[in-house]
C-alpha cells in the first residue's frame, strides 16, 4: 500500500483517503460502499475518476472562457487537465497534500498553491477527514495567500453508487440548463424528473444540472443495500451540482457547492462566490450520516434523528 494512502477507522466506518487530491479512495459502513470504490482495490492511482470524493477549490466546476473580471482587473487560467479544454474543478484535486496530523479516526491535510503563470490564485487549503460514529465529518478552508482580494468558493465531488432502486432527496428552489461547454444556461424551474424535494429516483438519460437555493441537506437510499446516508452541511453551501451519465451508470454525482459553476461570469457576486481579501478564509463542511434503510428513512430518518442525539 503506498504511504499516501491513510487509513481511518471505528466500529461503523472504514475510510482510505489519499495524499494525492486530498480525495476519499474508499468509503464503508458496516462494510457497504456508500461511495463508489476505487478501481484499484483502495491504492491511488493518481488519475482523475479513481476517486470516490475530491475537494473543490479554490472553486468548482467550469469557468466560461478560462477568464473572468474582477475588481476591474482581467484574469486568466490554464486548463489544468487533457480532457477539457477549461479549467476544471480548482487546484487542490490535482495536487499533493501535505499530512497535518493523523490518528485513527481523524486526519488533517493542508495544500499550499502558490500564485504562478495560468492561474490568478495562491492560498492554503486545509482539510480535516473526521470520524464521529456513523458519521464522516469533512471540513475545508480556504485562506487567501494573495497579495490582492480575488473570489474563493468552496465544494465537494462525492461519487455515489447508483442502483436500480436508489432515490435521492435534496431541497431547492431552481434547475440552471446546461449549455455547451457544460456551463450553466439559463435558471428556471424544477422540472417533475428532476425534482428531488420529496424523495424521487434519478431520471434514466444525462444529468448535469447545477441547483439554488438549496437548504444545504439530502438524503440518498439504497434500498437493495438497506442503506440511508443524511448529508448535511455548514457554511454557505447553497448550491448543489447533480452529474449522473445515465441509467447504466454504476455512479452518480452530488456535489455541495458554495457556489455555482460559471460564478465568476455572474454579475454582482450572484453566483455564491465570497470575495477574500488577503489572509481572510472560507470554510465550510459536509457530513455523511449512515444508517439502516427503514420506512421512516426519508429524509427524516428516525434512526439517523436518534443517532445524532447520542
Amino acid at each position: 500500500m503506498p504511504d499516501d494512502v491513510l487509513h481511518l477507522r471505528n466500529e461503523e466506518l472504514s475510510i482510505e483517503l489519499s495524499r494525492f487530491g486530498g480525495s476519499l479512495i474508499a468509503a464503508t459502513w458496516r462494510g457497504i460502499p456508500f461511495l463508489k470504490p476505487t478501481a484499484t482495490a483502495g491504492i491511488a492511482t493518481q488519475r482523475f475518476g479513481a476517486e470516490s470524493s475530491f475537494p473543490l477549490v479554490p472553486f468548482g466546476n467550469r469557468i466560461e472562457g478560462n477568464s473572468f473580471t474582477f475588481d476591474g482587473e482581467r484574469f486568466f487560467l490554464e486548463p489544468n487537465t487533457s480532457g477539457d479544454p477549461l479549467c476544471l474543478h480548482g487546484d487542490g484535486w490535482l495536487a499533493k497534500w501535505e499530512l497535518k496530523s493523523h490518528s485513527g479516526e481523524q486526519a488533517t491535510l493542508s495544500y499550499v498553491h502558490a500564485e504562478r503563470a495560468g492561474s490568478p490564485y495562491a492560498y492554503e487549503a486545509v482539510q480535516d477527514v473526521r470520524l464521529e460514529g456513523s458519521t464522516v465529518v469533512v471540513s475545508l478552508k480556504a485562506t487567501n495567500m494573495s497579495a490582492r482580494p480575488l473570489p474563493f468558493g468552496l465544494g465537494h465531488h462525492p461519487f455515489f453508487p447508483r442502483t436500480a432502486g436508489t432515490r435521492l432527496e435534496a431541497r431547492a428552489k431552481r434547475i440552471w440548463g446546461e449549455r455547451t461547454g457544460h456551463l450553466p444556461d439559463f435558471p428556471g424551474p424544477i422540472p417533475r424528473t428532476l425534482d428531488f424535494t420529496e424523495s424521487n429516483t434519478l431520471p434514466a438519460h444525462w444529468v448535469n444540472n447545477a441547483y439554488d437555493g438549496w437548504d444545504g441537506e439530502a438524503a440518498i437510499e439504497w434500498p437493495e443495500r438497506q442503506l440511508a446516508l443524511k448529508l448535511e452541511t455548514q457554511g454557505a453551501f447553497g448550491c448543489f451540482m447533480i452529474y449522473s451519465p445515465g441509467a447504466d451508470a454504476d455512479f452518480f454525482c452530488f456535489e455541495p457547492m458554495t457556489h455555482l459553476p460559471n460564478a465568476h461570469n455572474m454579475p454582482n457576486e450572484a453566483g455564491g462566490l465570497v470575495a477574500l481579501n488577503p489572509g481572510q478564509g472560507l470554510a465550510g463542511s459536509v457530513s455523511f450520516r449512515l444508517a439502516p434503510l427503514t420506512r421512516a428513512s426519508r429524509f427524516q430518518v428516525e434512526s439517523l434523528k436518534a443517532d445524532k442525539m447520542l
